[in-house]
């Protein structure tokens, strides 16, 4: 059985598998979904293993930790040593950072998700503001300077009316704007909050200067626009600096949805320049009958991102990126510079730890959103909102 994102529904996964069964009778593959978020199915993967059924591939997880180190998944890396399987071209953070524990690889990535995996720009929009395009070189980034100085000059508003707001809110706040600063929420040993860090004090004291200050980001709650989120604004023509979501490809993919040309740029930094992405995880179940079935399956679905291109997801290995992405985008002008997607996936950085901790959503819901929220209402300063979130993860952590 391989758990499957619920999207197309049985027919589309039954037409997926149809090569395989027909190659593999004795080993003919059952798709199933089990729906929900992380969290849900986590729950019941590890309910499936405890009632002595466990799936036998995993296919739609983010995160491998919450399910191996109760011993639902088994480690791979006595089959990737017998079949001398390479793993060398993926990036070797998201390996650890997603797939792995207690020194064991878990799983392996299939496909590219992430609150912002690419950073966009509006070339007409710059061109008549005079701006010279932001660096498409992951060695030379765009700088977070010049972000904020484009975004003051690419902002039209007529009174509190805004025609065009410089800088679409940059992702998720609570993970893409640490990303360029170099900072974290959590140890990379799950062990200590570290999120009053100078790196995330400097970070989200600059961002909210964007936010607060100078009132060019739709993040600011001055900020008003007739449409509504990254995509719909960028429809719109309403910012001019944005990104797009690892969930949003059918409609950077297609002139027709996202209406305004675009060109892909790196990610302003701070001290360092990061796409946000996450990669979805294949993983095989401990406890199963026919494990070499499971494993060959799995080789199957990521040989040539066989798997990503059935649900429309960039392959999470660079060469398979390079071929998905000449079809995926082959209604794109040539001038969007999809190149800087493809290499992003080489330099991306590893996500912060805190996404992987068992009370993740708790962590979202009783310390990041209060926080946020504070810092945009100027409840407190950014050193004393951190002061008090980086006790409360403790915490969190310790409990």
């Amino acid at each position: 059985m391989v758990e499957y994102p619920s999207a197309g529904g049985p027919t589309l996964y039954d037409g997926f598998l149809a090569p395989w069964n027909q190659q593999h009778p004795t080993a003919k593959v059952e798709p199933i979904s089990i729906g929900g978020g992380d969290a849900d199915k986590y729950i019941k993967i590890l309910t499936f293993a405890a009632a002595g059924t466990p799936l036998d591939v995993i296919g739609k997880v983010t995160f491998i930790q919450p399910i191996a180190k109760p011993g639902a998944v088994q480690p791979l890396e006595p089959l990737i040593a017998r079949d001398k399987y390479d793993i060398s071209g993926y990036n070797q953070g998201w390996l650890k950072t997603f797939g792995s524990t207690g020194g064991k690889q878990y799983s392996l990535p299939w496909g590219l998700g992430g609150n912002a995996i690419a950073f966009i720009y509006n070339p007409q929009l710059l061109a008549g503001a005079g701006l010279t395009p932001p660096s498409q070189d992951w060695n030379n980034p765009f700088t977070w300077s010049d972000y904020r100085d484009y975004a003051q000059k690419l902002t039209k508003k007529q009174g509190n009316t805004y025609q065009i707001v410089g800088a679409e809110e940059l992702g998720d706040w609570d993970y893409t704007i640490p990303m360029q600063w170099g900072g974290h929420w959590v140890s990379a040993d799950f062990t200590k909050a570290i999120c009053n860090s100078p790196e995330m004090i400097d970070g989200f004291t600059k961002y909210l200067d964007m936010i607060l200050k100078d009132k060019t980001s739709t993040a600011s709650p001055d900020v008003k626009t007739s449409a509504d989120g990254n995509d719909g604004r960028w429809a719109a023509g309403e910012a001019a600096l944005s990104w797009i979501g690892g969930w949003q490809m059918l409609t950077f993919t297609d002139p027709a949805k996202y209406k305004n040309d675009y060109v892909m740029a790196t990610f302003p930094k701070g001290t360092a320049s990061s796409p946000d992405q996450d990669t979805i995880q294949l993983a095989i179940g401990a406890g199963i009958k026919h494990p070499d079935d499971a494993w060959n399956f799995m080789k199957w679905c990521l040989e040539g991102g066989r798997y990503a291109n059935l649900v429309f997801r960039m392959p999470a290995l660079a060469a398979d990126a390079s071929s998905w992405a000449k079809t995926a985008f082959a209604k794109v002008p040539a001038t969007a510079g999809v190149n800087v997607l493809v290499e992003s996936l080489k330099i991306a950085a590893a996500p912060d730890p805190v996404r992987a901790i068992p009370k993740n959503a708790q962590f979202e819901k009783t310390i990041a959103t209060p926080l946020w929220d504070g810092l945009l209402k100027s409840k407190f300063t950014v050193q004393d909102g951190f002061a008090q979130a980086q006790q409360q993860l403790q915490t969190l952590l310790n409990s």
